[in-house]
């Protein structure tokens, strides 16, 4: 297949989303071409090295909830190991009087909503008051508002404004990269706002889909990182015919006789029975509303030293940083830290990376730990600053760090503007105008979400 040959399928973005639409097209036997506006394939799915290991820079596990990613490495035959987090769970971290509190978090939540509020671990937080609050919801008429709200007045109106501030939102803010009240139930887990609207309570249905295992159960990783599924659909993709392009931004997409034309920055043109939009909102709206609507900021190149840059608007920053110090070697905050709003932290979580997931630590040198901050703010941690890192790292997990002990960092900085998902009436001027869509704009947030929608795509496109 030439670069200018027309394709049956061409699609635009190559995050998981994109890829997995790709594979399963080309697997069928369809002609394939995968347009990237940036350097890389797999989206927020990217590797990063610190202390000479190579783990997960962006999402580092996936919800095992439906079961989505296994399925798909088994079916598709991909190179990969599914790795289980170590047992142990993290921490909370909240304000209190003369500083800050912390206790694990609770075991059998979904989204911070507790299954049981009257267990132990959610009293400790929350306090007894307020867990009986909560308790006594299911007794709540059931809600029968037109219009949906948002998470956190949900939570607040059924189980009480302390449950919804201490569990709910922060897990929304860590997890999601946006506040409760920013953020719609239906939108970031489907099965519970289902379960919730069939049950008529939220305690009954984060009871029917909490895990009752041990703490973490409920995600998965894979071992060397997850950025690796990303790589190998690309592989199985190029394997089976298909092109997969980076550096080719789509700057527009018009009706042709027999489908569609995708023209690129270049100025050349891609020529395509059926288009798959696997970028985010922001993108896809400007390209479905309109034929000379650009596909958002194209992806700058890698600067030099070692803040990386994946992104401008509206991004968060992450940063990576090797410690030796004796006092983490007992993993004392498990895999790592919430932090509730209000808190004197610059992050708001604070993944031990190393603690969470066995096979970073194999291959660490001895005393070396790696924990990963979500700052609040984007420029939080773009100083490098070693003294504030280590207050941090102390601040968090409670164990003493100078900032002689950080060997290294890495910063990223990730868009987080353009998640969310497109609205009703873009979806419906995409189907008119013949535009499939695919990703976390259309099927929600999360690989247990993106990667069933997406081979029900494929599956769509192949028949």
């Amino acid at each position: 297949m030439n670069d200018t040959d027309p394709v049956d399928v061409a699609v635009v973005g190559a995050g998981i989303a994109g890829l997995v639409v790709a594979a399963e097209a080309a697997r069928a036997g369809l002609r394939v071409v995968v347009c990237e506006s940036g350097p890389h394939v797999g989206g927020m799915l990217r590797p990063l090295t610190i202390a000479g290991v190579e783990t997960d820079a962006g999402a580092e596990s996936f919800a095992t909830r439906t079961g989505a990613v296994a399925a798909l490495i088994g079916e598709l035959g991909l190179p990969l190991d599914i790795a289980l987090p170590r047992p142990g769970g993290a921490q909370l971290v909240w304000p209190a009087a003369g500083g800050i509190d912390r206790a694990p978090l609770p075991q059998r939540t979904i989204l911070g909503i507790p299954a049981d509020p009257l267990a132990a671990d959610v009293v400790r937080i929350v306090g007894a008051d307020a867990a009986a609050l909560a308790a006594a919801e299911p007794a709540l008429p059931a809600a029968r508002a037109a219009a949906e709200p948002d998470l956190h007045t949900l939570a607040a109106t059924r189980l009480g404004p302390r449950v919804a501030d201490l569990l709910v939102d922060p897990i929304c803010r860590s997890v999601y990269s946006r506040p409760a009240g920013a953020a719609r139930l239906s939108r970031l887990h489907p099965e519970l706002w289902r379960r919730y609207r069939e049950h008529g309570s939220l305690v009954e249905a984060a009871a029917s889909l909490a895990p009752g295992g041990r703490p973490g159960s409920a995600v998965g990783g894979i071992r060397g990182g997850v950025w690796r599924l990303a790589a190998a659909l690309a592989d199985l993709a190029r394997a089976h015919g298909a092109r997969v392009r980076t550096d080719a931004p789509v700057t527009a997409l018009r009706a042709v006789d027999g489908g569609h034309e995708l023209v690129l920055g270049d100025g050349s043109a891609v020529r395509a029975r059926r288009v798959v939009l696997a970028v985010d909102a922001r993108a896809a709206a400007r390209l479905i509303r309109s034929p000379s609507g650009t596909a958002g900021p194209r992806t700058p190149g890698e600067p030099a030293g070692r803040v990386e840059s994946v992104g401008e608007d509206d991004a968060v920053a992450v940063v990576h940083v090797a410690v030796e110090a004796p006092g983490l070697d007992a993993f004392p905050v498990g895999s790592g830290v919430i932090v509730a709003p209000g808190t004197d932290a610059a992050a708001k979580a604070l993944t031990h990376v190393n603690a969470k997931w066995p096979w970073v630590g194999e291959a660490l040198p001895p005393g070396v730990h790696v924990l990963r901050l979500s700052a609040r703010e984007a420029g939080a941690f773009e100083a490098r600053d070693r003294a504030a890192l280590a207050r941090e790292v102390a601040l968090l997990t409670g164990v003493a760090v100078e900032a002689g002990d950080i060997r290294e960092e890495v910063v990223m900085r990730w868009p987080v503007a353009a998640s969310g998902m497109l609205p009703a009436e873009v979806v419906a001027e995409a189907e008119r105008r013949g535009i499939v869509l695919a990703g976390a704009a259309v099927a929600g947030t999360g690989l247990a979400s993106v990667v069933p929608h997406a081979r029900a795509v494929g599956a769509t496109l192949a028949r």
